[in-house]
């Protein structure tokens, strides 16, 4: 995927900060709202005591023909795995139990209902793979001969109180992490068959516990990503690039910008460990303070000197 068009007149993260605003008031019964991978929030109506034993927490995400994928060349299983696994990804950055999904998508007027039953069973078996079971959603068709398909994917997870990780968090000090390798997710198929980090993160909570101050999933690049966990702070995250596990045939470049790796990036204290099951762990900078209010988010340091990438990525734009 290409970076974002100069000559838009849209521009995602222009747009999600204004919807994002901290500053904005938000229900009693919210606990993070827009901003973060998923919301987190009370399960409880209104004027009803709240159970402090667990948290909700709730996202949606989206895949459409020909920006997350090409449906002609990966085939409908394919494309409704990834719709929901990158939901699930969402899930794992915050270091939640996934509970339940609801899928939701338009599909071309060409549609068959074969195919409609093909993309729906492939959402079905990866929701229950990873024990958040399909229980409802919506169909609809385009009359747009040329409209692509379109799916949606809302899904549910639990984290005990206090016990989600956010991306806000991260601390002077700390040393920047990153399960697996990163760049070059779409030159093979690692975009379509990666697995979410659920265990993993799962594992890094109880290992690290209030350790654990920061984590997000690589979707729109190292770059970009990092750049989101020191966005609402006075912090900076130095990489080194040496350092940067990078998968085999990418480069560095890629790792930065393309995205679609749907690793965990996390910030935390003290000692970390070098893998997860099978899954490598590498520590790939640190988080300073920003010694001026308009210095760069993310620097990465190579042979060749410093420079700024945290806007670095993938950027929706029209």
């Amino acid at each position: 995927m290409s970076s974002s068009n100069p000559d838009s007149t849209i521009r995602e993260f222009n747009v999600l900060k204004q919807i994002c605003d901290p500053g904005l008031p938000l229900d009693s019964r919210v606990i993070v709202g827009p901003g973060d991978d998923l919301a987190v929030m009370l399960a409880q109506p209104p004027g009803e005591h709240a159970d402090d034993g667990l948290r909700l927490l709730l996202g949606v995400d989206q895949l459409i023909d020909g920006i997350h994928l090409s449906l002609a060349d990966c085939g409908l299983e394919l494309a409704g795995r990834k719709a929901v696994a990158r939901s699930l990804s969402d899930l794992a950055a915050m270091a939640a139990r996934p509970l339940a999904t609801l899928v939701s998508a338009a599909v071309p007027v060409s549609f068959t209902d074969d195919q409609a039953m093909i993309l729906f069973e492939s959402m079905k078996r990866t929701a229950e793979e990873y024990h958040a079971p399909l229980v409802g959603g919506d169909l609809s068709v385009h009359k747009n001969p040329e409209a692509p398909l379109c799916c949606s994917v809302t899904v549910a997870g639990v984290a005990p109180a206090g016990g989600e990780v956010t991306r806000f968090g991260a601390c002077e000090g700390d040393g920047i992490y990153v399960t697996g390798c990163l760049g070059g997710a779409w030159k093979g198929d690692h975009h379509l068959n990666f697995r979410p980090r659920l265990a993993e993160a799962s594992m890094l909570r109880a290992i690290l516990q209030d350790r654990l101050h920061a984590m997000i999933d690589i979707s729109d690049g190292l770059g970009q990503d990092a750049g989101h966990l020191v966005e609402r702070s006075s912090l900076q995250i130095m990489l080194d690039a040496d350092r940067i596990p990078l998968r085999e045939g990418a480069n560095l470049e890629q790792a930065l910008k393309d995205g679609e790796d749907y690793e965990l990036l996390f910030a935390a204290s003290g000692e970390v460990p070098d893998g997860l099951g099978n899954c490598v762990v590498t520590r790939i900078g640190t988080v300073t303070a920003r010694l001026e209010d308009d210095a760069p988010g993310v620097i990465i340091q190579s042979a060749d000197g410093h420079r700024d990438v945290a806007t670095d990525g993938w950027e929706h734009s029209a």
